[in-house]
């Protein structure tokens, strides 16, 4: 991997500190260089290159490549999945464009039905009628640009396999889907677009593009603009309640940055655990670990979700696996609802992964994209060297036991119809027992943490930070990413990640301009 960029020299002043390149920091470093915010200060923890340098394995579509970089991850992080697994590596990224560096790519709007629960839990700025700007605006779709609510001209390429190029399972899963009744749409992103639709990316002449190249890259040039990569901003400094910089751990030890505004993009990961670090946070938890109290805020960590999925292992026909070897994977997906008709809408995702890591080496993955189970972060002490500890809390609550249970029974079943015939060898077949049982002790997650610094309303005792991204408690500091999320997104969170980074800029920058 290239060497860090030249002109990453870390200015002692800053007139904003961003900590964290990933898919919301490159968003703000971007937007707020641009706007004339000051010298701005992007500081990532993980390797920082130019979108041209970016490693062949994280270029290209094939997702097991790219999680395979270990200096694109954090690499000692784990996770307590459910109460019958053992602690296991939880997969975060790392360096120049975070998680969207080595993610699946996949490229899908929030559904509308996600900011109604947003307005109802007391955040009136975030109803769909204002989020849907955001959504168009940072699009470059080719195939809808040109409909109303989607964009043309942003720095976020959407794309879809062509129909020559797609999976022999994902095209078989295709026709299994639409002789089931489910409805096809072409757009995904569309209002109403339950069924069956072509997946979207994000990814430009196949390869992908990362919160690196859509957003970071373009700013680069930007004089104010300072990019640290491989230093980890140990906490926050502040001074009478007020923020008045960050400490950095580097390679030759620890610098002082001075600055009146810092904005936390680290991730659902790794902002609570800077903000605790800091004093911001339970005031029991930080006490137990000598950490003096700024600011006592329940909320931090309190509230971590996920998505739980369920890999159905396939094992290819010899004809379909040299097929796609050759093609695209997991060129469709199938939202539906698993419950009654008042149940929550698309809680189900079903996508064909035409190649996978293992001896199976294809798959039916099931997520469940709406669920009410939660779990918790905490510190794994005041170290920041020590990694956080998760507790995902999969499957705890019923309900989503219940209704992952019926979306894999009903995933099996497409499974063994007959259009499936001659590019599967077997359909998975599911224990005779407890099926309940095999689903927590096999059940993993999406690698889709949100909730852990929920925005809210005051009164709230989760809520973290305001409508605006402002911690509560302290001035001068803002949480910007997917760890600010209310709910869980009833998508994968790449495109809500960036919508909301794109409208918190946007507050931040009048904030700035107010002297605050």
């Amino acid at each position: 991997m290239a060497a860090q960029p030249a002109g990453s020299t870390i200015p002692r002043t800053a007139d904003v500190v961003i900590v964290g390149a990933g898919a919301a920091g490159a968003v703000l470093a971007a937007r707020l260089a641009a706007a004339g915010a000051g010298t701005v200060l992007l500081v990532e923890a993980g390797p920082d290159y130019r979108s041209a340098d970016t490693p062949a394995a994280v270029r290209g579509t094939d997702v097991s490549r790219a999680l395979a970089v270990r200096a694109l991850r954090w690499p000692g992080l784990r996770a307590r999945l459910t109460g019958d697994q053992p602690l296991r590596p939880y997969v975060c990224g790392r360096g120049a464009g975070g998680s969207s560096a080595i993610n699946g790519q996949l490229a899908v709007r929030g559904p509308a039905a996600d900011f109604r629960a947003w307005v109802d839990a007391g955040l009136p700025d975030w109803g769909w009628p204002e989020v849907l700007p955001a959504f168009a605006g940072l699009e470059r779709d080719p195939d809808f640009g040109d409909r109303p609510g989607h964009g043309s001209s942003g720095p976020v390429t959407i794309s879809r396999a062509a129909a020559d190029r797609r999976g022999p399972l994902s095209a078989a899963f295709a026709a299994a889907a639409k002789a089931a009744g489910h409805p096809e749409h072409p757009d995904l992103n569309a209002a109403g677009s339950t069924g069956l639709s072509p997946t979207a990316w994000h990814r430009r002449d196949g390869t992908r593009v990362s919160s690196n190249d859509s957003h970071l890259e373009p700013a680069r040039h930007e004089p104010r603009l300072h990019v640290a990569g491989d230093h980890t901003v140990s906490r926050v400094l502040f001074s009478a309640g007020r923020v008045r910089g960050v400490e950095l751990i580097t390679g030759s030890g620890r610098e002082l940055v001075s600055a009146p505004a810092v904005v936390l993009c680290a991730g659902a990961v790794h902002s609570p655990a800077i903000l605790m670090r800091s004093g911001v946070g339970p005031p029991e938890q930080l006490g137990a670990l000598g950490i003096e109290v700024v600011a006592g805020l329940p909320g931090v960590g309190a509230v971590l979700s996920d998505h739980p999925a369920i890999l159905l292992e396939l094992r290819l026909t010899d004809a379909a696996a040299a097929r796609a070897r050759e093609t695209e994977s997991g060129c469709f997906l199938v939202r539906l609802r698993s419950g009654p008709q008042a149940g929550p809408a698309d809680d189900i995702q079903l996508l064909p992964l035409d190649r996978t890591v293992g001896p199976a080496a294809a798959g039916l993955l099931v997520s469940l994209m709406r669920p009410v189970s939660v779990g918790s972060l905490r510190l794994g002490g005041a170290d920041p060297a020590a990694d956080p500890v998760l507790d995902l809390g999969l499957l705890t609550e019923r309900a989503d036991l219940d209704r992952l249970a019926a979306a894999v029974r009903h995933a099996a079943d497409l499974l063994a119809g007959p259009a499936l015939r001659g590019t599967i060898a077997s359909a998975p077949a599911l224990p005779d027992g407890d099926l309940g049982r095999w689903l927590r002790e096999n059940c993993r997650p999406q690698y889709h943490p949100s909730g852990t610094c929920r925005m809210g309303p005051p009164d709230d005792p989760a809520t973290v930070v305001d409508q605006e991204g402002r911690v509560l408690g302290v001035d001068g500091l803002w949480v910007a990413d997917a760890s600010v999320l209310p709910l869980p997104c009833g998508a994968p969170p790449y495109l809500t990640t960036v919508m909301l980074a794109e409208r918190l800029a946007a507050a931040v920058r009048r904030r700035l301009g107010q002297g605050r």
